[in-house]
């Protein structure tokens, strides 16, 4: 889930789920809530053409950990046993597209008679399948199929706070940010622009990028503008079932804490699971001096990564443990908004695994808005060095994969303006312009073999269009 903060279907939860003293119990009611949106989008990016080049597929291991298995292409430079699947082809693609899409929520709300309040938050989204086209008649799932983004039950009370349990943000990665001013145009950097452009030139590290695993989240009451949360997960699946694509445990399962093949296409890759154990803890300070409304908030995610293990059963911990602080300040006042956040740490973008040696993530975001009776109008920017790809090594002795290039690192960049006007109580008009660039020197980003070193990858989308909350 990459939606942050203002817009955020955890945040607009929190805030229709907020507990209220009740004088007598009541029955569980249900609500039905959601939004639909649909912009027409510009979009002028690196890697929209190619020709006779291979595209990203997938990769088998003949030999070494995972013999047989099959994984996605990711990095473009694997093992040198790996083979790929894909074969050579030619695209172009071009600049304009309408997109469409919406969510619906089911909120369930419950009161007892000594005042706590209960119930469960369900969302659905239909835009599961980002790589399915057009609508195929037989034998294919819908590029807008449905599935389930968050769901989660609660009890809460006014004076002990609230307990959610289940597929959620957690503090650090969503509900207690502070800092990231995301309330105009569909997000910015942190908005709708992402679904016009192919990847990987569109992948960005928020906080709502964390994920939502199935956790267990506590927060506060708030104490002389003072609150705090904590949340915790054993691995990063969801919902139900095990995770596993086969009979036999493997990278996909759930509970894998060790696993061949990891170390190379764990990392790297967001669909598998990469952390466990994972804690998520913020503090957060709300109020006011004079006419300006302050806000700041620090915390921390920890957790293990998954070990890699030889076909003998051979365990190593290649891959560093996720280690990840942010800190974030917020003004408002007169109806501007300004805020700052930084995040550092050992971990990739989006929160993936690195490698012993390879570089720490620090990243930067500054954000501005200003509204005035309908309009808001604002502009926000990220910037940060990641490990970014390497190439690897299989070493027989150790029974782990190393790193076999100097680690530079990979910067990502990217800037935004938009603006929105609000037409009538939840519909809005959007216009929004966003430029984000990837850079990692010597590295091929386009995963294609022989176009040659693309190391800079740039997207330019400007949308306009409606959006519609209920």
């Amino acid at each position: 889930m990459r939606k942050l903060l203002l817009g955020t279907t955890a945040v607009v939860g929190a805030a229709l789920l907020a507990p209220e003293m009740a004088a007598a119990q009541q029955a569980p009611t249900v609500r039905i809530g959601g939004y639909f949106r649909a912009y027409y989008g510009y979009t002028n990016q690196t890697g929209a053409n190619v020709t006779g080049t291979t595209p990203q597929g997938s990769v088998v291991l003949p030999t070494g950990p995972g013999a047989g298995d099959t994984f996605p292409l990711f990095p473009a430079t694997g093992p040198a046993s790996a083979t790929t699947s894909a074969s050579p082809q030619s695209a172009r693609t071009g600049k304009h597209d309408f997109s469409t899409d919406a969510e619906i929520h089911v909120f369930v709300n419950g009161k007892t008679a000594n005042g706590l309040t209960y119930g469960a938050v369900v969302e659905i989204q239909f835009d599961t399948n980002e790589g399915q086209g057009r609508p195929f008649r037989r034998s294919q799932t819908s590029k807008t199929a449905a599935d389930i983004d968050e769901m989660y039950a609660f009890i809460a009370s006014p004076t002990l706070g609230q307990v959610r349990f289940g597929d959620e943000d957690g503090p650090f990665g969503g509900l207690m940010n502070v800092g990231w001013v995301t309330n105009f145009g569909s997000g910015g950097v942190y908005g709708d622009w992402e679904d016009f452009t192919i990847r990987p030139n569109r992948t960005t590290t928020s906080p709502g990028a964390v994920g939502d695993n199935t956790k267990v989240v506590y927060l506060s009451p708030q104490f002389f503008g003072f609150d705090f949360g904590a949340s915790w997960a054993f691995n990063e699946g969801t919902g139900g079932d095990t995770g596993c694509l086969s009979s036999l445990a493997g990278p996909t399962c759930d509970r894998v804490y060790a696993a061949q093949g990891v170390t190379t296409f764990g990392r790297g890759n967001e669909s598998l699971p990469g952390r466990r154990n994972e804690l998520q803890a913020m503090a957060r300070w709300r109020g006011n001096v004079g006419p300006v409304g302050l806000a700041f908030s620090g915390g921390t995610m920890l957790a293990q990564s998954v070990r890699d293990i030889t076909v003998t059963g051979t365990q190593a911990q290649t891959l560093r443990d996720p280690e990840v602080y942010q800190v974030g300040a917020q003004a408002t006042a007169f109806g501007f908004t300004l805020g700052g956040a930084y995040m550092w740490g050992n971990t990739n973008f989006f929160y993936i695994p690195s490698l012993r040696g390879d570089k720490r993530m620090e990243q930067f975001f500054v954000g501005a808005s200003y509204t005035a009776g309908p309009f808001t109008i604002g502009a926000n920017t990220f910037w940060g060095t990641y490990a970014g790809n390497a190439g690897f090594a299989f070493n027989t002795t150790t029974g782990a994969y190393t790193s076999t290039t100097a680690r530079q690192g990979q910067r990502r960049n990217a800037w935004s303006v938009g603006a929105n006007y609000r037409i009538a109580p939840g519909l809005d008009l959007v216009a929004e312009y966003v430029r984000h660039t990837i850079h990692e020197v010597g590295v091929d980003l386009d995963l294609q073999t022989n176009n040659g070193v693309q190391d800079k990858l740039r997207s330019n989308v400007f949308l306009v269009g409606t959006r519609l909350a209920f």
